[in-house]
């Protein structure tokens, strides 16, 4: 009797010990939730790095919250960290040259290898090289109310000075300046690593509310075909996905994340001489869901992310238009008025300083050294550099609108289109980007 009723009990053991495994893993698959590959992390470098060698390690900060559907993937915030994967010879020496600068420019490639979730979670992932954009920049249309004043301008000019490392990115600028120094990747470099494979995170506990899911009141997307203005042609087909979900003023889910768009190029000039810069326009006439179906979208181009310290203005009918900087051309003809002085007055570069300062214009710090010779030598590096400054800004190539695969791109959508079954209705598929 006593060792049928052991018997009982260790079968109620056993299956009670099942039930509570298949529970807990029920349950970890209901808190988990799968980031499929192709999706992107764009990651910002929050200090600057010497490079020295491959792989040398590297530590950055997601920007852009990932997410599944509508689901938060990945958080913003979350760090990355990664490894110098390769380092590459780059064009650009004459450029370099110029200036005074003798370091062959290189390029580093990058890989990242883990996310560390806010939850102090370590999630090991496996990314594409990718290769930092320096002085990213959001171009934005906005009307005349919307744009800043000039407190909020000065305000915004001021940002670099009250970053943190103030000491290392100043002990940065003086070594780079040197004519032979170190690589570095600076402060504020942005990422973007591509997902190779699927990976679980996981999901929170607590729905957002209503209010944040409303964002900022644009369609987030990514280019996945890369767009130049002097390359490709119009009437080019063009795609892109939404990166994160979109929902209207009722809080009714119109585009979740991985909805697809197709579009084409409606215009497309290339930069040409006498610093004529290049112009695109694009547009979306569909967009894909996540479960196949197909949408109609009505949208606008309302800003740009610019790569690489690009200068864009995007216009109201979504131009996006390279521009080149006022200041630049004020500037330049002003660079003659310091060596035209002194060849009128042979007593101006008497000083080492001001030899210095004349010849620091036209060839760094190595004309700063060769303008000691005389003053005749100081003034010729500096009309040498008002000369370059001169040509750059009025007559040189104008820039070509460069927009490369994962840029974000900000639209501004049409909430009038019609609803059917709470998604955008799907009859009648076209597009009125460019038309208000």
């Amino acid at each position: 009797m006593r060792s049928q009723i052991a018997a009982m009990l260790i079968s109620l053991s056993c299956v009670a010990t099942v039930r509570m495994t298949v529970a807990q893993k029920l349950q970890a698959s209901q808190n988990t939730v799968v980031v499929a590959s192709g999706n992107d992390l764009r990651c910002r470098l929050e200090k600057g790095v010497r490079i020295t060698k491959v792989g040398e390690p590297i530590t950055a900060k997601l920007v852009e919250a990932v997410y599944a559907g509508t689901t938060l993937a990945i958080p913003e915030g979350s760090t990355l960290r990664g490894h110098v994967s390769s380092i590459s010879r780059a064009p650009g020496r004459a450029s370099q040259l110029l200036r005074g600068d003798l370091t062959p420019p290189r390029t580093v490639h990058v890989t990242f290898d883990k996310i560390m979730l806010a939850d102090g979670a370590a999630v090991q992932v496996r990314t594409e090289t990718t290769i930092g954009i320096h002085h990213v920049q959001t171009a934005q249309y906005l009307s005349k109310a919307q744009r800043p004043g000039i407190r909020q301008k000065m305000k915004d000019a001021a940002t670099p000075f009250v970053e943190p490392n103030k000491l290392q990115r100043l002990s940065q600028a003086a070594i780079t300046s040197l004519p032979y120094h170190p690589d570095y990747l600076d402060q504020g470099t942005i990422f973007d690593a591509k997902l190779l494979d699927a990976i679980r995170t996981t999901a929170p506990f607590e729905p957002a509310d209503a209010p944040s899911m409303l964002g900022d009141g644009y369609l987030h997307i990514r280019l996945v075909t890369p767009l130049d203005s002097e390359m490709i042609a119009r009437g080019a087909t063009i795609e892109a996905a939404v990166s994160r979900p979109y929902y209207n003023s009722d809080y009714v889910l119109l585009y979740p994340a991985g909805t697809k768009l197709a579009g084409t190029v409606n215009k497309a000039s290339a930069a040409g001489w006498m610093k004529k810069n290049g112009e695109l326009l694009f547009s979306f006439h569909s967009a894909q869901m996540p479960d196949g179906s197909l949408a109609k979208i009505n949208a606008t181009v309302a800003g740009v992310e610019a790569p690489g310290g690009k200068r864009l203005a995007v216009g109201q009918e979504g131009h996006v238009k390279a521009t080149t900087s006022l200041l630049s051309r004020v500037r330049a003809p002003l660079s003659l008025i310091g060596p035209s002085r002194a060849a009128a007055d042979s007593t101006l570069n008497k000083t080492a300083w001001s030899r210095a300062g004349e010849g620091r214009r036209g060839f760094g710090l190595l004309g700063a050294g060769a303008a000691q010779a005389s003053a005749s030598t100081a003034m010729g590096f500096g009309y040498f550099g008002g000369a370059m400054n001169i040509y750059e800004a009025f007559f040189a190539r104008g820039s070509n609108v460069e927009l490369p695969v994962n840029t974000p791109v900000f639209l501004r959508i049409d909430e009038r289109v019609q609803l059917s079954g709470g998604r955008p209705s799907t009859v009648g598929m076209s597009s009125n980007l460019g038309k208000r």
